[in-house]
């Protein structure tokens, strides 16, 4: 937040496009203040679902984070589904299912925690998607305004969850005696957001899935390779069966841009024209 701040007052990034861009306290509070919500929501559940699986196993289950992604827009009327898509989106299901099968260290609570992540950060997206676009922020500036409604709900959510037990434990020393590696985080974190809303205002908020999926790849090799993280055939299979179904959609999908028939970009405007009026 205080660094997105800077960058609008240094390079005066955060100018006025149309007189309906100023951020009003109302617009805050029922636009950016629920994205906010659910930001905090996907940071809180996507750190405390490390704690009961492995990090090869939840990187295969982001490969769900897609389906959830397209169900979202279809509610949200983003996108028309077709047969082609809908067959995608189940083959991408059932080898996340697979995956979850072939599992060796299955934890229900953990399931859980991930399926609460992976739809909180489809909400973010779609939401954040229909603000970029509709207001005309700059990405930096939409990280300005939105940075401290997701501010506001991770204190309500420590204050009450996690601060009794650092104080009572004394953890707080931790970061005190670690001052170098909480500095690297949070400014690795405000890159990571800034090139999300960079995505998103460029692209969509799919595209950022698209690319999401490719580290996530990687970092199941890398949990193989560095953590000696077991992946057992049919999670191997079920993963790649995935990746087939989310590549078929993406296939899909361009099919209907290029041939011009690709709803999106006319939904977005309409959005935009409406989030404009509030």
């Amino acid at each position: 937040m205080l660094v997105s701040s800077l960058l609008i007052l240094i390079n005066k990034i955060a100018r006025v496009v149309e007189a309906n861009t100023v951020v009003r306290t109302r617009l805050w509070l029922t636009k950016m203040l629920p994205i906010g919500f659910f930001m905090a929501l996907t940071l809180w559940s996507g750190n405390q679902v490390y704690l009961y699986l492995t990090v090869a196993f939840i990187q295969m289950l982001k490969a769900f984070t897609p389906v959830v992604t397209m169900v979202c827009l279809f509610v949200a009327r983003l996108e028309d589904p077709t047969r082609p898509m809908i067959a995608s989106v189940l083959l991408t299901a059932a080898g996340t299912a697979a995956a979850a099968y072939g599992e060796v260290k299955m934890s229900i609570i953990g399931m859980l925690i991930m399926l609460c992540s992976e739809t909180a950060e489809s909400i973010r997206l779609v939401m954040t998607q229909f603000l970029l676009v509709g207001l005309k922020f700059h990405p930096i500036e939409g990280l300005m305004y939105l940075a401290p409604a997701c501010c506001f709900w991770l204190l309500i959510g420590c204050c009450i969850i996690e601060v009794p037990h650092i104080l009572a434990r004394g953890d707080l020393v931790i970061v005190l005696k670690n001052p170098v590696l909480f500095l690297s985080a949070a400014v690795m974190g405000f890159a990571v957001n800034t090139l999300a809303y960079t995505t998103i205002k460029l692209a969509s908020s799919l595209t950022l899935k698209v690319l999401g999926t490719v580290k996530n790849t990687l970092l199941v090799v890398c949990g193989v390779l560095f953590f000696s993280e077991v992946v057992t055939g049919v999670q191997g299979f079920g993963y790649l069966v995935s990746l087939l179904g989310f590549a078929w959609y993406n296939k899909v999908k361009m099919t209907q841009i290029a041939s011009g028939q690709g709803a999106l970009g006319g939904q977005e405007a309409k959005a935009g024209s409406g989030q404009r009026q509030g």
